[in-house]
């Protein structure tokens, strides 16, 4: 058996990153640049684009044959249009209608349809909602085992269907030399060379690690996390050198997710690709999520990797054993 092709990312110049793309679509608020930037990135890897309707968890559990007929009529009605658009694009388009609860239907859709890439919108709730996991659009982010591309509400600055590989002109791709961040480099070394763009590489020294190494002085944890920042420059910039992919580097110091959201900012950056430790109820309240934060306020598109998907890339036999017990043990 071999392992998930969606997570096979390799340092190749040649490599088509995404085969397989997913645009879920439920809710009563469909953001336009959800689909938009589906299409693009479809357009621009040559991608088979699936378009799933999910039907409303609540109203699905009606047991009226007219209600159920009614839901699957507006689901199809709601594809349509992304349908038309992809098939003037010439692209291999796959709808689907699906009910459930949705991070339950998509995770099962992704797995089932071997998905490389989830386009999803970003979360409307307030933090604290976010947090208890009452938001749906924030836990199919944190524990989708697949990248997750999140949008902000705007469409890309290039028109779908025209000069897309220049979509993207500058990804940032923080790390910390963690698993997750490891696969998000790679993930934004490809786009990188894919679209021609610049690769910003950038390590933030944490301000608040002091707080957690006793018996140092903050000299000497700046100066051993600069070490390690340099090692870990050093080594980006050596596999952006090998696939000729431009790319600046940034060491700096204070808080993450401030510090990421600004250089954003100050160099117009239009793709943030991070990895994401997938917190989710009360460990993310006393821990936080510097994922969470960025993909909540900044103005480009964020795509992260949590935990899950990069552990699944190392051992993924461990995984897929899990998944078939997990599966058996719901049939029993």
């Amino acid at each position: 058996m071999s392992s998930p092709r969606r997570l096979e990312v390799r340092e190749d110049p040649d490599i088509n990153l995404y085969n397989q793309i997913l645009i879920p679509l439920y809710g009563a608020d469909i953001v336009d640049s959800v689909v938009q930037y589906g299409l693009s990135l479809a357009e621009t890897y040559d991608a088979a684009l699936h378009v799933l309707s999910i039907q409303d968890e609540e109203r699905a559990e009606v047991e009226s044959d007219q209600v159920t007929t009614q839901e699957e009529w507006n689901a199809a009605a709601e594809i349509e249009p992304v349908v038309e658009q992809a098939h003037t694009l010439g692209l291999n388009v796959i709808p689907a209608v699906d009910s459930g609860h949705p991070p339950s239907v998509i995770r099962q859709y992704a797995e089932e349809n071997d998905i490389d890439l989830l386009v999803h919108q970003k979360p409307k709730q307030t933090r604290l909602a976010r947090v208890l996991r009452r938001d749906v659009s924030s836990r199919i982010i944190q524990t989708a085992p697949l990248p997750v591309l999140t949008t902000p509400d705007r469409s890309p600055f290039n028109p779908v269907g025209s000069s897309a590989t220049s979509q993207f002109t500058d990804v940032l791709v923080p790390t910390n030399g963690y698993d997750e961040a490891s696969v998000a480099f790679k993930h934004g070394l490809q786009i990188a060379k894919r679209h021609d763009a610049t690769l910003h590489g950038l390590l933030v020294v944490d301000e608040q690690s002091y707080s957690s190494r006793p018996g140092f002085t903050w000299e000497e944890v700046t100066d051993s996390w600069e070490q390690r920042g340099t090692r870990l420059l050093e080594d980006i910039t050596e596999k952006a050198a090998t696939l000729d992919v431009p790319i600046r580097t940034t060491l700096s110091y204070g808080q993450p997710q401030q510090e990421i959201l600004e250089y954003t900012e100050v160099n117009d950056i239009d793709l943030v690709t991070m990895g994401t430790r997938g917190l989710t109820g009360i460990r993310r309240l006393l821990l936080g999520s510097v994922a969470a934060q960025v993909v909540e306020e900044a103005d480009c598109p964020v795509l992260t990797i949590n935990r899950r998907t990069a552990e699944l890339k190392k051992h993924p036999y461990t995984f897929l054993r899990k998944a078939n017990q997990n599966r058996m043990s719901r049939l029993c």
